[in-house]
């Protein structure tokens, strides 16, 4: 891990003399303190880690994750109470004057905690350690080929799992256990099932509706492997498909195609949105693309980075992010179709394989 603490020094915008990642309790955990220990298991709540300029890294762990911590590429100092951990910590950082912290993953109680430990000045890295994280290394994009692997081999049974009269909530679930079935340790996020006019909303939450003849039917799942997570869309069109269905997925998939076309380590994301925006807002669905074409992916289903109309963002070769153009029609459905993808020099490793023709069910 020490390449990744390294880097993440070199981001910082000014010198720090260390950096200290610390995780409250669940859900409230910092992922970049699983990024900079590489640690697989454990929980690791309310436990430390210490950064140095040089690459070393000290892990604070109670002895409830010890062996978890011994995984990791870190120095295990571990403790049986947090007074102990406190005094651990405060002999660690004697003598330090700046110390960065992780904003975006800190909770207001652990910055008081930190208070004890040291009295230096604390310098906001966030977006260092998220520069960091965007670009993946070997390890990572390993377990990232993996989850997406995963995730693939269950978007080739979903037209089977698909049956009349089934609930929201029995289809996410469905998708789930047969992610955990070909090996994921969890979905990486809530998986998603919508029905008919509920798949027009984009983060919709399954619920009792039941699967009628007609019905569009969008899956938003991801597996979960050593921390790492996919992100995968399918739509599919229930017993029957409309002509206005039917040119809502020929729209959406030629948009994504597009977007596709168009990525490559140099090359700005938001042209990469503009590519597959076009395509929608010259048909008749123009203005109805209400979200950014994708994001980053990794330790988080959103690990920093969009490429969105909005965002000036450079994309660089091992980023892995999401192309996901939708349509979405309030009051009767939508179409969302969503890969993974690793930037490469001169275009993109697709990571997700299942297919994505229009299939009735």
């Amino acid at each position: 891990m020490k390449e990744r603490v390294l880097r993440i020094f070199q981001n910082a915008p000014e010198a720090l003399d260390a950096i200290v990642l610390a995780n409250d309790v669940e859900p409230n955990l910092d992922l970049s303190f699983f990024y900079a220990t590489g640690v697989h298991s454990g929980l690791f709540e309310q436990c430390a880690v210490v950064l140095w300029p040089d690459g070393r890294s000290e892990l604070f762990t109670s002895f409830l994750e010890e062996t978890s911590a011994l995984t990791s590429g870190s120095e295990v100092k571990a403790y049986r109470r947090n007074a102990e951990r406190d005094q651990m910590l405060a002999s660690t950082l004697k003598g330090v004057n700046r110390v960065g912290i992780c904003g975006s993953g800190l909770t207001y109680r652990m910055l008081q905690e930190m208070r004890k430990w040291t009295n230096a000045e604390l310098v906001d890295v966030w977006k260092a350690v998220e520069a960091t994280r965007m670009i993946k290394d070997e390890t990572e994009l390993e377990s990232l080929r993996r989850a997406c692997r995963i995730a693939s081999q269950v978007g080739e049974q979903l037209p089977s799992i698909i049956k009349p009269g089934m609930t929201e909530v029995e289809a996410a679930a469905e998708v789930s256990y047969l992610m955990q079935k070909q090996g994921a340790s969890a979905p990486s996020f809530a998986t998603n099932a919508s029905f008919g006019p509920n798949s027009a909303e984009p983060h919709h939450s399954p619920g009792d509706d039941r699967l009628k003849v007609g019905d569009a039917v969008l899956f938003d799942y991801g597996a979960l492997f050593r921390r790492y997570g996919s992100d995968v869309t399918r739509t599919f069109f229930f017993g029957k498909v409309n002509k206005k269905q039917r040119r809502m997925y020929e729209v959406v998939l030629e948009a994504q195609l597009a977007g596709i076309e168009r990525i490559q380590a140099g090359v700005n994301g938001k042209d990469v949105d503009a590519a597959a925006r076009k395509v929608i807002d010259s048909s008749e669905f123009k203005g109805l693309f209400i979200h950014s074409l994708g994001h980053g992916i990794g330790l988080s289903v959103h690990d920093g980075g969009r490429m969105a109309p909005d965002l000036d963002m450079v994309l660089k070769e091992n980023m892995v992010l999401t192309v996901e153009p939708g349509v979405y029609v309030r009051g009767e459905g939508g179409v969302r179709i969503e890969d993974d993808v690793r930037i490469t020099k001169d275009g993109c490793e697709v990571l997700t394989s299942a297919p994505k023709e229009l299939r009735v069910v």
